[in-house]
């Protein structure tokens, strides 16, 4: 399948109190660990057995937090108890609401989470990531970037500005994935997703639209991309505060 993807990084704040159309959620796990064990309490059986599986606190509480509150808010939007939503998940791990045409979607990366929940027919994806100084952004980029993303990430000569474009250009890639469904064992170097238009063809893809805006923004803890079959102006949230 043919896609045409446009990329939009905004320079600017996380927009509080905007007037938008998509709402996007988003916190730092540390403010909730006094809730985790209240949080576990809405979890179903998968759920609780996942969050068992963790074998670092930090990714447990994190894992148990977003999933809770995105049950939180779900349950607002749908009039019922949070426990009783069934989230079910696609055989690519797309997560959905059983019944219910409302999509959503979650990240999460060690102390920070967030989540997006849309509206009826959308395919929405999102990704948080930090950025670590240590990572190794010239290799990885040569295995799973395309040429030219690979050229922007080494037109740089600080290694800061290197993992700036490495993170933007990755969320990009895993929102979208996310967005239309497909695992991340995809081809990614096919995945390009610059600023402005990219045109995709991926094999195995089957979506109701051709086209998506992927938003990228940032703040002094991280980095998140918003992909969307829909142009939408994000709203945030900090479930923090």
């Amino acid at each position: 399948m043919h896609l045409k993807v446009y990329c939009q990084n905004i320079q600017d704040t996380w927009f509080q109190g905007r007037s938008s159309d998509l709402d996007v959620y988003y916190g730092i796990v540390d403010s909730f660990v006094n809730m985790v064990p209240v949080f576990y309490y809405y979890l179903s059986d998968y759920e609780k057995a996942r969050a068992n599986r963790f074998k670092h606190e930090s990714d447990y509480n994190c894992y148990i937090s977003v999933h809770a509150l995105l049950r939180i808010e779900l349950s607002k939007l749908l009039r019922t108890k949070a426990k009783s939503i069934i989230i079910g998940e696609s055989k690519n791990g797309k997560p959905f609401t059983s019944g219910v045409d409302l999509p959503f979607s979650l990240s999460r990366t060690k102390n920070v989470f967030a989540f997006a929940i849309g509206r009826s027919g959308q395919y929405l994806g999102i990704d948080i990531e930090q950025i670590k100084p240590g990572i190794d952004s010239i290799n990885i980029s040569r295995k799973y970037f395309s040429i030219k993303e690979q050229q922007l990430i080494f037109s740089f000569n600080r290694i800061t500005d290197q993992n700036h474009a490495f993170f933007e250009i990755w969320t990009r890639k895993e929102a979208l994935l996310k967005a239309i469904g497909v695992g991340i064992n995809t081809e990614l170097s096919k995945v390009q997703v610059l600023e402005g238009e990219n045109h995709i063809d991926l094999e195995g893809v089957q979506t109701n639209t051709d086209t998506f805006k992927i938003s990228t923004i940032m703040n002094a803890r991280a980095l998140i991309s918003i992909a969307s079959s829909i142009d939408v102006v994000p709203g945030f949230k900090n479930l923090s505060l």
